[in-house]
């Protein structure tokens, strides 16, 4: 990924967390809290689910965040038509099979200018976690908290990025995180939808190394 590549330049140790079992948002904090080594704090960025993730580290243990970026992220509960739809999708995903569900209900908003080779990217990472992942990341999806309390009592560096074209995240939900993380720094990217890393990611890198940098 071309964030890692990036912050490798930066960082003395760059840690990639993967998720694929943990159903909940809880368990996928407490893995990331563990991989952070001794009792040291990280400077965590973090993506779309990946955010409701951080803001749990923040909820749990805010000790462990030196700093925080939060990429195309949610502040929100979920949404009880988007917690439908989604079940309704994983019951799709055994009668026609992953590819076919990304395909029809999701690449159309996770991008806003598609190319092939983006869609593909997305669409091997889906394949390659399946089916098991799938259905666990959208119990935690399903039952995660809302964290604006857990925002406004972060007071460390944070970074908040998003696109302009983001329907999942929208702008009007960044720029509300912004708000509630005192001292904040806000980057909305223009012709750019939910996967902002790979639709614009010289700009998310741009912004990630400035936000490391900065003191």
């Amino acid at each position: 990924m071309h964030q890692i590549k990036a912050m490798n330049t930066l960082a003395p140790q760059v840690l990639s967390v993967d998720f694929e079992l943990e159903d909940s948002i809880s368990q996928m904090a407490k893995k990331t809290i563990a991989m952070i080594p001794g009792d040291s704090a990280a400077a965590i960025i973090a993506f779309s689910m990946g955010g409701m993730v951080a803001m749990e580290i923040a909820r749990q243990a805010p000790q462990r965040i030196s700093k925080l970026a939060l990429l195309n992220s949610n502040f929100h509960a979920d949404l009880a038509d988007r917690r439908a739809a989604r079940h309704q999708h994983l019951e799709q995903v055994a009668s026609m099979g992953m590819e076919h569900v990304i395909r029809q209900f999701y690449l159309e908003r996770y991008l806003h200018q598609p190319s092939l080779r983006t869609e593909e990217l997305i669409i091997n990472m889906a394949t390659e976690l399946g089916p098991a992942c799938f259905k666990a990341q959208i119990e935690a999806l399903s039952t995660r908290q809302e964290s604006s309390k857990t925002l406004e009592d972060f007071h460390k560096p944070a970074l908040i990025l998003g696109g302009n074209q983001d329907s999942l995240c929208p702008p009007e939900v960044q720029t509300s995180m912004h708000q509630m993380i005192e001292g904040s720094e806000l980057v909305m990217l223009e012709n750019c939808g939910h996967f902002s890393m790979l639709e614009k990611p010289h700009d998310v890198n741009n912004a990630l190394r400035n936000w490391y940098l900065k003191d």
